[in-house]
């Protein structure tokens, strides 16, 4: 599957002078079953701006014990100035490296909830190799970045230092004698930070109901953008995870545990534990490390640059690879303040997953308009976006529609922008790929819907195949009164007698629907393409809309024959009064959201 432009990535590697590296090779590991009671060793991390590795000491307690199955792990107690500098363990040093006579022993990955913030758990390095060894099959496609995202995002590197390889300290002397600990004894607290930014509170509120995700923090930003290709990690360097991208960023930062050549493994526990992923590695700034109560300590780090693609997020950390990049979703969002006359334009680019590309680029799209809006209380919302993609043969997917709402308009308005998304993510033959989703919403500060008063057609006897013309008067709120022609061809199979016509808005539930005839239902059974055809022709809520009202009657076999008679003559009169049958799209869009429903009858003659 091509995402990307290659070509376009060479062009940017010919621009970008890439300083040799002296690349990494794995360090030699200390075996778990060699790990003892009174070891001691060291731990390495980076805990405030400096972006210094510094080291702090180790000793094992014991190992854990949950039976078959269940996660391994070794309980320690840190010390040393570090740690007391900080307060503890702290949230973000996931993954810092531990070493035991120069082996490297496994990761940092939890801490004792809300009890000793110096009491850790470390996850074996050996289960973290497994990570490397794990099936890739979203490899198969091409993940460098698409050219809208190359040109957006990429920023020209700064030259990385050069990276020497070292080997860690010698740890001290070991003592026998090995404890288990059971694990059911201790409540143990993943030490992962994961932030979000450029997301205010209605928008994190929005984004954490959309995922099911809580306590999200606010991340710290950063003035390091863009693509790094020249980027190298070390142990005991500070990492990010991302799902998101740009203006807006999802993701978590941690502690980088082992390099071998290009291949990272990091965080010694799961950043969403999804198995096999597309997700941004990036390199991470930390700022300072705050200490909290009980514990609850966080190391502040901002996402970086874009280095890498992550590819495993499993139970015993995180795996990746340098210089290879995520498939990405780039997402556009202008918002228009009408009242204001102001505009403002929000970039992001989401990293391809099926399962969150929906939720995450209505979160985006809500969060744009509640930052511009600031208020959304009695507002009225347009909204026009575009999604370009192999889904459907033209090759985009584009859907405009109006929504008003007295307190939050924004979280009805991202509704069909989230449908259209999962409808896109949900081929069950192939994956589709999406280039990019280019969203435009305005919105003014006042109430713009309008009731029916009136249908009247310009005529009341018709025949089978006539096109008429209703004009239907409409009472703006608070406005004068306008109105706005409809058209309407009468069915070729109309029978003789009256025939009633419901006018409403289109995003209202047609009384043939609301009465239970079954005419319109949710059809499970059809084809991709078609429940895209259908969401496209779905009714808008700005739009007057025509249809035969129901009689709740079920035909027979012999009332259908008649019916197809009955067309076949109409037709024939058509065209013997040297008419064709045109059928007319029976619904218009106006300048307000139509709230009610209005019915008006005519005589259909006999054909």
């Amino acid at each position: 599957m091509q995402r990307l432009f290659a070509e376009l990535f060479l062009a940017v590697v010919m621009m970008l002078l890439v300083a040799p590296h002296t690349a990494l090779a794995m360090p030699e590991i200390f075996p778990l079953d060699q790990v003892k009671s009174g070891m001691h060793g060291k731990a390495y991390t980076v805990v405030d701006g400096s972006g210094k590795i510094e080291q702090f000491d180790v000793k094992i307690i014991g190992l854990t014990d949950d039976g078959k199955g269940s996660k391994r792990m070794i309980m320690a107690e840190t010390s040393g100035e570090v740690v007391r500098r900080t307060g503890g363990i702290l949230q973000g040093m996931s993954g810092s490296p531990v070493y035991i006579d120069g082996k490297l022993v496994g990761a940092l990955a939890a801490t004792l909830k809300e009890m000793n913030p110096y009491t850790v758990f470390i996850t074996p390095i050996e289960d973290m190799l497994e990570l490397w060894t794990l099936p890739d099959p979203k490899a198969q496609v091409n993940y460098y970045k698409t050219a809208r995202a190359v040109e957006e995002e990429t920023k020209a590197p700064e030259e990385a230092a050069d990276v020497e390889e070292t080997a860690a300290p010698v740890g001290e002397e070991t003592l026998p004698a090995e404890e288990n600990v059971p694990a059911e004894e201790t409540e143990t607290e993943e030490v992962a930070a994961i932030y979000m930014s450029g997301f205010d509170s209605s928008g994190a509120d929005f984004l954490c109901k959309n995922l099911g995700w809580k306590n999200l923090k606010a991340a710290p930003s950063t003035v390091e953008r863009g693509i790094r290709l020249d980027a190298m990690l070390e142990p005991g360097s500070a990492m990010g995870v991302a799902i998101i991208y740009g203006d807006f960023s999802l993701g978590a930062t941690g502690t980088v545990t082992a390099v071998d050549g290009k291949r990272i493994l990091a965080f010694g526990h799961p950043f969403t534990h999804s198995g096999n992923v597309n997700y941004f590695m990036t390199d991470a700034s930390v700022i300072a490390s705050v200490s909290g109560l009980k514990g609850n300590g966080v190391k502040l780090a901002g996402l970086g640059h874009i280095i890498g693609r992550v590819n495993q997020d499993r139970e015993s950390g995180v795996a990746g690879m340098l210089g290879t990049f995520p498939a990405v979703v780039p997402i556009t969002v202008t918002i228009h303040d009408n009242s204001l006359g102001k505009e403002e334009t929000f970039n992001a680019t989401i990293a391809y997953n099926e399962n969150l590309i929906p939720k995450l680029g209505a979160s985006i799209a809500y969060t744009a308009l509640s930052k511009m809006a600031d208020s959304l209380a009695e507002s009225t919302v347009d909204i026009d976006f575009n999604i370009k993609t192999n889904a459907i043969e033209s090759g985009e997917l584009s859907r405009k529609n109006m929504f008003y709402n007295s307190s939050d308009v924004g979280q009805v308005a991202v509704i069909e922008l989230m449908q259209a998304l999962n409808l896109v993510c949900s081929n069950t033959k192939e994956e589709s790929n999406i280039f990019s989703v280019d969203v435009n919403i305005s919105f003014d500060t006042e109430r713009r819907t309008a009731s029916i008063i009136s249908v009247t057609p310009d005529k009341k006897r018709v025949k089978p195949g006539d096109t008429i013309n209703l004009t239907v008067e409409l009472q703006p709120y608070r406005k004068p009164s306008e109105k706005v022609i409809l058209p309407y061809t009468v069915p070729l199979t109309a029978r003789q007698g009256n025939l009633a016509l419901e006018i409403h808005g289109g995003a209202l539930v047609p009384v043939t629907q609301a009465m239970g005839s079954g005419l319109i239902t949710a059809d499970s059974n059809k084809s991709y393409e078609d429940k895209i055809k259908d969401f496209l022709k779905t009714g808008k809520n700005n739009q007057l809309v025509v249809e035969v009202g129901s009689t709740g009657e079920v035909k027979t076999d012999k009332q259908i024959r008649k019916d197809i008679e009955q067309a076949k003559r109409a037709q024939a009169r058509l065209k013997k009064e040297g008419k064709t049958l045109k059928k007319v799209d029976s619904k218009v869009d106006t300048n307000y959201i139509i709230d009610n429903v209005m019915r008006t009858t005519l005589s259909v003659e006999k054909v």
